[in-house]
């Protein structure tokens, strides 16, 4: 599980957490950080040891090369993975950079259907990134594009994991695993969501009161 947030409190909340392997940004997510995006993958390093992955900005295969190679440049291949859409130029991109070396990670977003993600695994991306709940908005069942991501890279013995992100509660969490996602990244909140069910805290509430018989 990653944590999907560039927010400076959510990350200190999961520093210490064995649950979440790392952290995943994009532009839209940092720009609520109000600062550049030099700064604030900056201070994401300086509060967790964890892997971040950074989004590359361009649209054409030399813009993306040339921010991705700027991000390694910058932050080096051990703290930061890079994440590159996945539409044409993009994908040619994750081929180049795998090609000149195996050793970056590389995600590839933006991924709205099982072609698109399996284009990705085959240019080498470590991770692709469906986005659930957009999918759903567009009338795209994300379950069943899944499903079909999980079974071509099984088929095909590829190592690329599904990163299922975009979500809009916790039942889509459930149903992105239950669907063969190897892992999410979700914001904090549905995290909360996860772990913070009403009838497990008036639970807690009970045993609590309970608790306190003993000591009269």
């Amino acid at each position: 599980m990653y944590l999907d947030s560039g927010n400076l409190e959510d990350i200190k909340k999961i520093q210490a957490s064995s649950i979440f392997k790392g952290i995943t940004t994009n532009p839209s997510i940092l720009v609520k950080e109000k600062c550049s995006r030099k700064t604030a993958i900056t201070n994401i390093l300086q509060q967790s040891n964890k892997l971040v992955f950074v989004q590359t900005v361009g649209f054409t295969y030399e813009e993306i090369l040339a921010d991705a190679s700027a991000l390694l440049a910058t932050f080096g291949k051990e703290r930061i993975a890079i994440k590159i859409p996945a539409h044409e130029d993009g994908i040619y991109v994750i081929e180049t950079l795998k090609k000149e070396d195996k050793t970056i990670k590389l995600l590839g977003t933006a991924i709205y259907s099982a072609d698109q993600a399996i284009a990705a695994g085959l240019a080498g991306a470590d991770f692709v990134a469906p986005y659930v709940n957009r999918m759903s908005g567009a009338s795209i069942n994300p379950f069943k594009e899944i499903a079909k991501m999980r079974h071509f890279f099984d088929k095909q013995a590829l190592s690329t994991q599904i990163m299922a992100a975009s979500f809009k509660n916790a039942g889509q969490v459930m149903e992105a695993y239950e669907s063969g996602a190897d892992t999410v990244t979700i914001p904090y909140d549905i995290y909360e969501q996860m772990t913070n069910k009403l009838l497990a805290i008036e639970a807690i509430h009970v045993f609590n009161q309970d608790a306190t018989l003993f000591e009269s």
